[in-house]
């Protein structure tokens, strides 16, 4: 009976309860949807089972075989977040395009030819690749610095 008496709110706790009720029905109510509909598509009980085991995943991935590619997740994951994002667009939004044409040029069974070398590598494209590449290196080799 004691315990019983421990849990009951005392009448101000309650009252502030209530105006918070009042204050926020309409989203206790979007929450109490957006709940019903997590637990309809079983996604809540998922949720349940990765918190309920979270202990035993963290140990899993804190083993030596899996810590060194969480690393370099996050380290990707730390690149993309820091390129420009209208560069990536576009890089996205042409590559299918570009993968299929060096897929077909780069599947032609014959060799080049030294004039078509020499185009290639006069060429602005080859150019720019060189130049990207050479300021890539530098700035690797100067840590990024400058």
């Amino acid at each position: 009976m004691a315990a019983s008496q421990e849990h009951r709110l005392d009448p101000e706790r309650l009252e502030r309860l209530m105006a918070a009720l009042e204050e926020n029905a309409e989203a206790l109510e979007t929450l109490l949807r957006l709940v019903g509909e997590l637990k309809r598509s079983g996604l809540l009980d998922a949720m349940l089972a990765i918190v309920e085991a979270s202990d035993e995943l963290f140990s899993a991935m804190a083993t030596q075989e899996t810590a060194k590619p969480l690393g370099n997740a996050m380290m990707l994951l730390y690149l993309l977040g820091n390129l420009d994002q209208d560069l990536l667009m576009a890089a996205a939004e042409k590559m299918p395009k570009c993968m299929d044409e060096a897929r077909r040029v780069a599947s032609e069974e014959r060799p080049m030819t030294l004039r078509e070398m020499i185009r290639t590598i006069t060429s602005p494209e080859f150019a720019a690749a060189l130049r990207a590449f050479k300021a890539v290196m530098a700035c690797a080799r100067s840590n990024g610095q400058g």
